[in-house]
C-alpha cells in the first residue's frame, strides 16, 4: 500500500519546494506593484474556500479529515460543493498560486501541477472510492453532475 500524505502536509511540502526553486533557480524572476495585492487576493480566496467548506462539513455533522473518508456520515452536495467536488483542494491550489506570485519566480510554479497530480491520484481517488462505497448511487449521481475540480 502506498503511504498517503495528508493534504495540509502536501501543501507545505509543495510550498517548500517552490521556495527552494525561487531561491536557487537563477532565471524567471518577476516583480511588480501587482505582485503583493494579487498574492494576498489569491491567498484570501483560497483560505476563504477552505474555511467556508469546513463550516459546511461542520453544519452537516460529518468529518472533514481526509485520511478517514470512510467515517463520513453525510454526503455534502450543497454550497460550493455544487460547483466542485473538491473546493477545499481548490483552496489549497489558490494558496499555492498565491505563494508563487509572492515569491516572484516563474519556475517556482512547477511543483503546483505535481501537487494537483499527487493529490488527485493519492487522495481524491481514495476519497471517491470510500464515498462511493458509503453512499452508492447517491454519490455516483452527484459525481456525474459535479466536476472533480472546477
Amino acid at each position: 500500500m502506498f503511504f498517503r500524505i495528508i493534504p495540509v502536509v502536501q501543501v507545505i511540502i509543495t510550498a517548500v519546494l517552490m521556495l527552494l526553486i525561487a531561491m536557487f533557480v537563477p532565471f524567471g524572476q518577476v516583480a511588480g506593484a501587482w505582485q503583493l495585492p494579487l498574492a494576498v487576493a489569491l491567498g484570501i480566496a483560497g483560505a476563504g474556500l477552505i474555511v467556508v467548506c469546513g463550516a459546511t462539513f461542520i453544519r452537516a455533522k460529518t468529518t472533514v479529515h481526509p485520511a478517514y473518508p470512510e467515517k463520513t456520515s453525510a454526503l455534502v452536495v450543497d454550497g460550493l460543493y455544487c460547483i466542485s467536488r473538491n473546493p477545499m483542494y481548490l483552496g489549497f491550489f489558490l494558496i499555492l498560486l498565491s505563494w508563487g506570485v509572492f515569491l516572484g519566480s516563474i519556475p517556482a510554479f512547477v511543483p503546483i501541477p505535481l501537487f494537483i497530480g499527487y493529490i488527485t491520484k493519492y487522495q481524491i481517488l481514495f476519497e471517491e472510492r470510500a464515498l462511493e462505497q458509503t453512499f452508492g448511487d447517491s454519490y455516483r449521481q452527484y459525481k456525474s453532475k459535479v466536476r472533480r475540480w472546477i
